[in-house]
């Protein structure tokens, strides 16, 4: 889903949002391309400037009252409550701290990109990694101080490198090829070709030989087709734009995928989302330092070491408030995958629009139109239609697999 595209927001970043790390790809749509690298506060400004010029324009949509933003959370919570109670109340919570940290991650960046003119994103998402990982284990290790606790998992160097390794490479793939495909094509086509990733999760579920019932594809293309008609802003066709973001949703539909293989396949005892997010956040960390290092160079360092008391001591709030968001948002993405699979967990992260979109309208006075309120309406129709087939499907093979068990008790 998409926002309409606030001013403040125009100014300096597609790099801003797409490298932060793969959970908040999905954000990407929510900002333009730009030609400037960096953000001054005077830019800030001039573009605030030309937004309250922007919005003394008439709309052509319905804006929002200034209460539609918990209302919309409201309804949303109570949608999500209806689909998943049946699975257990830590889904539902699950779902809910995703959609809510999707939802927010887009406030938390622009305070440190535009408030803080602090436009290094591979800097930040370093540290976005670096926390995720010390929180996870610092988890673990209190865990462990339980006579019970078992030890930490230790991967071995097959699940390292051939999994692990390459969730880490497919995530960051996916960020950079989406990074590029803004700067040959609109946001708004990006946004449309984006909705494909659930049929590419699909195809790659079945290629790993994890279990899809093909009837489920109906919902799923509800969905992707739900995501299009909610797309707002003008679709401007480019070839190369669209090779890149169809690899952008090959790579990320890899990283969810091998992220349920690791936590519901034979290492799903070994696995838990704490423990994988500890071990991905290592290699994802030590790869983004070195691209930082390489296009960023030591101008992060300088800047804060340039910076007054005051203005260090806001920049570290901001920092400290996106990195808490990031961990809880890949935390919460890897509880909903490990319930919900992986195509699950990427149709359900479509019902963010509601929550997105509705927040802008509140806090930019961007409008919504009746063709994206029916867009939304068949992503959350979609969604409860999967989840229902997918848990009677679920409900079988587990009534499968007990007869053969008897089956071969019986011999």
């Amino acid at each position: 889903a998409s926002l309409s595209e606030p001013a403040p927001l125009d100014a300096g970043r597609p790099s801003a949002l797409l490298q932060v790390d793969g959970a908040l790809q999905d954000l990407l749509s929510t900002l333009k391309p730009a030609a400037a690298a960096s953000t001054t506060k005077s830019d800030v400004a001039n573009s605030k400037t030309a937004s309250d010029a922007a919005e003394s324009k008439p709309d052509n949509g319905m804006t929002a009252p200034f209460l539609a933003y918990p209302l919309a959370f409201g309804i949303v919570t109570s949608v999500i409550i209806f689909i998943f109670a049946n699975r257990g109340w830590m889904v539902v919570l699950s779902v809910m701290t995703y959609l809510t940290a999707l939802s927010t991650m887009k406030l938390t960046v622009k305070w440190v990109f535009v408030e803080c003119a602090f436009t290094f994103p591979k800097f930040v998402t370093v540290l976005h990694f670096v926390c995720g990982g010390l929180v996870c284990l610092a988890v673990l290790l209190k865990d462990q101080s339980r006579i019970e606790a078992r030890a930490i998992a230790v991967p071995t160097l097959i699940e390292f490198f051939c999994i692990i390794v390459p969730i880490a490479m497919a995530a960051s793939v996916s960020i950079a090829c989406n990074n590029m495909a803004l700067g040959f094509s609109s946001v708004a086509f990006t946004e449309i070709i984006g909705a494909t990733t659930c049929l590419f999760t699909v195809a790659l579920v079945v290629i790993l030989g994890m279990p899809f019932d093909k009837w489920l594809l109906v919902p799923t293309v509800a969905v992707v087709m739900g995501c299009a008609l909610s797309t707002a802003g003008e679709v401007n066709f480019s070839s190369l734009g669209l090779i890149l973001c169809l690899a952008s949703n090959a790579f990320r539909s890899t990283k969810v995928a091998l992220q349920q293989k690791l936590m519901t396949g034979e290492s799903k005892d070994k696995f838990d989302p704490c423990t994988l997010l500890m071990w991905v956040s290592v290699p994802s960390g030590v790869m983004m330092l070195f691209g930082s290092l390489i296009t960023e160079g030591l101008a992060p360092y300088r800047q804060m070491a340039s910076m007054d008391r005051k203005t260090i001591g806001e920049l570290w709030m901001a920092l400290g408030v996106s990195c808490a968001n990031a961990v809880v948002l890949n935390l919460a993405q890897l509880f909903v995958t490990k319930e919900l699979g992986a195509v699950g967990s990427t149709l359900v992260s479509q019902a963010k629009a509601v929550l997105t979109v509705l927040g802008g309208m509140v806090v930019f006075g961007e409008s919504v139109t009746v063709l994206e309120l029916v867009g939304f309406a068949e992503v959350l129709v979609g969604v409860y239609v999967y989840s229902a087939m997918e848990m009677r499907a679920k409900q079988r093979r587990a009534i499968e697999q007990k007869k053969q068990e008897q089956a071969v008790a019986y011999r």
